[in-house]
């Protein structure tokens, strides 16, 4: 199912700075988790009822995140995802990312999230301009939704979120983990929903960690021929707008597309362009290795730009070649390991 995407991950400004890890690639593209809560329970990500939340103190301010983040575009970092948790939980999230959008060297701001909260600010996230945003959508179907979620919310909720969206200019993606049991029946419409209106399906396979061992997912060979049986032949698309792993596929006579993320299936790793940021201020070089450098102490304890810079770049340097998705899946179920906290 891969596709080749030439130029598109590792071609960036960061090669003129020379933020590249030893494996050669080009780091230009940072997740950035503003806050470990969420307003959902999603059955591979929280346990039933919750988990406990970091105490707000302990989350790096947004000063703090804009000073790495003015450090990072200064580095190559260009491309800067907001997620969560759900992002907007945290007070006055839109007002950092208006904030981080006007930093030199910022080319891109997106924003990932569930949508429940965000329809009073669409306007203004398209006016900052933000220019995509993955919204979280595992069914059109109310009690599905709900009980993948573990939420009193619905679709109807979302749907108009999205048009909104759209109308505003802002691309809308619409991020599907297919499970057995849940939504797997649901595939098909969510695919005819989002190409009928220009929006971009994609399928996430669900990767063996933390809360989603427990749950089974759905191959995306499966996923890919259940289109085409539906739909028609996928054709290789290289014109979406994006920073992230998925491959995409138009479908002829439709506007929209469907994109596959295939952690385990179709390893993506020598392609990979992105670090992440922990809500708790830990700099992940990989997702799926509990390993990564805290920042928060450097942010806290006097730190001069020069040595958070060196930091930096030592974390990109130690970045591993690949994720060890069987590694971690022997050990057991890692209840630790909580996308909330980490970021999606």
């Amino acid at each position: 199912m891969t596709i080749q995407r030439p130029g598109r991950d590792n071609a960036s400004p960061a090669a003129e700075t020379g933020l590249i890890d030893a494996h050669g690639r080009v780091i230009n593209y940072l997740r950035l988790s503003l806050t470990d809560r969420c307003n959902f329970r999603c059955v591979y990500c929280m346990p039933p009822d919750g988990a406990p939340y970091m105490p707000h103190g302990q989350l790096p301010t947004y000063e703090e995140l804009l000073r790495l983040c003015r450090l990072m575009s200064g580095l190559g970092i260009r491309c800067f995802k907001i997620t969560g948790g759900e992002p907007l939980c945290r007070k006055d999230a839109v007002a950092f990312i208006r904030r981080l959008k006007r930093l030199p060297g910022v080319d891109g701001v997106t924003l990932t999230s569930n949508g429940t909260l965000l329809a009073p600010y669409v306007e203004e996230l398209a006016d900052i301009g933000v220019s995509g945003i993955n919204f979280s959508l595992n069914s059109l179907n109310p009690e599905h939704y709900s009980a993948v979620g573990r939420t009193r919310a619905g679709p109807e909720q979302v749907l108009p979120v999205m048009a909104a969206a759209a109308k505003a200019g802002i691309t809308v993606k619409i991020n599907v983990v297919p499970l057995r049991t849940y939504n797997e029946g649901d595939l098909r419409d969510l695919t005819r929903f989002a190409l009928e209106r220009g929006y971009h399906v994609r399928f996430i396979e669900l990767m063996p960690v933390g809360l989603g061992a427990a749950c089974a997912g759905v191959p995306p060979h499966e996923i890919r021929a259940a289109v085409e049986r539906d739909f028609g032949p996928l054709s290789a698309s290289y014109d979406v707008p994006g920073n992230g792993p998925a491959d995409y596929f138009r479908v002829s006579g439709h506007a929209g597309s469907v994109g596959f993320i295939s952690a385990v299936s179709n390893k993506f790793c020598p392609r990979c362009n992105r670090i992440r940021l922990t809500s708790g201020g830990l700099l992940k070089s990989c997702l799926h290795r509990d390993a990564g450098v805290e920042l928060k102490p450097l942010l806290r304890g006097g730190a001069n730009d020069a040595a958070i810079v060196k930091v930096l770049r030592r974390a990109v340097m130690e970045k591993p070649a690949g994720h060890t998705f069987g590694d971690l899946a022997s050990e057991g179920s890692r209840q630790h390991f909580l996308m909330h906290s980490i970021g999606g």
